[in-house]
């Protein structure tokens, strides 16, 4: 598998809308407000948060990661979550993918083309699409106080994400020491497949998966309390961006 038939197929849209996702303040800690969004809905505060992420990876060397020219168009992005402080900066954030139809959209197999593990991750997507999967991608905190605040208001999001989106699965991808810190919401590291030197040799890159049926059993009860509190400003009687018969007939 080549890295250009990857490329070809990854940034292709899905046929489900996340036009019915408006912006939404979903939890505030101390100073610092956590919002819900998409491309379309808030285009200046999705710029705010992709301009912060492209500062952050730049400052750790890894700009080649994010890609930028191709991200900020919005089309491979359903939802994004920012954190903004009391003076309406951009001070960390995560974005989703999907819900997927094809393993091939995922980023995580960029990560590990001519890796030993590539064929085990693909393997674990495809078997996972009928039941719904979306990836988080681009997470970053600003160096400052806040930060700490910030890295635990992104770690604590399978709830709100599987309420807006409908699937089963959240899947991420991320240096193996910073995906222990989100165990404690219910993420859970594949350990049958073998860490990927991404973006480069400084780096061993995992997947993690969270399950919904799984994760009031996987997440610390305190943890998984907080997502329950995050989520429930979201409306529960929206209709699901996924279904198994629209992922299947794809």
């Amino acid at each position: 598998m080549t890295t250009d038939y990857v490329n070809a197929h990854r940034f292709s849209r899905t046929d489900i809308p996340a036009s019915d996702i408006q912006t939404q303040v979903l939890t505030v800690r101390g100073s610092t407000s956590l919002v819900v969004a998409t491309p379309s809905s808030d285009p200046g505060l999705w710029l705010d948060y992709l301009d912060g992420a492209r500062a952050s990876y730049a400052s750790h060397g890894v700009s080649m990661a994010l890609e930028y020219d191709t991200v900020v168009r919005g089309e491979c992005t359903s939802l994004f979550y920012a954190a903004v402080d009391e003076d309406g900066t951009v001070i960390g954030g995560v974005r989703a993918q999907g819900p997927y139809v094809d393993p091939h959209q995922s980023h995580a197999l960029l990560e590990w083309a001519g890796q030993p593990g590539l064929e085990l991750v693909t393997e674990a997507i495809r078997s996972r699409l009928d039941e719904g999967i979306v990836e988080m991608k681009t997470a970053w905190a600003a160096d400052g106080p806040a930060a700490p605040t910030v890295a635990g208001m992104l770690a604590r999001l399978a709830i709100p994400t599987f309420t807006l989106m409908g699937t089963r699965y959240i899947m991420a991808t991320a240096a193996d020491h910073v995906l222990r810190r989100w165990e404690s919401a219910g993420g859970r590291v594949a350990e049958d497949i073998p860490a990927s030197p991404y973006p480069d040799n400084r780096y061993r890159t995992s997947l993690m998966w969270w399950d919904r049926e799984t994760l009031a059993a996987d997440a610390d009860p305190a943890v998984y309390a907080q997502m329950v509190a995050t989520s429930a400003p979201l409306t529960t009687n929206r209709q699901s961006l996924f279904s198994p018969s629209r992922a299947g007939a794809a």
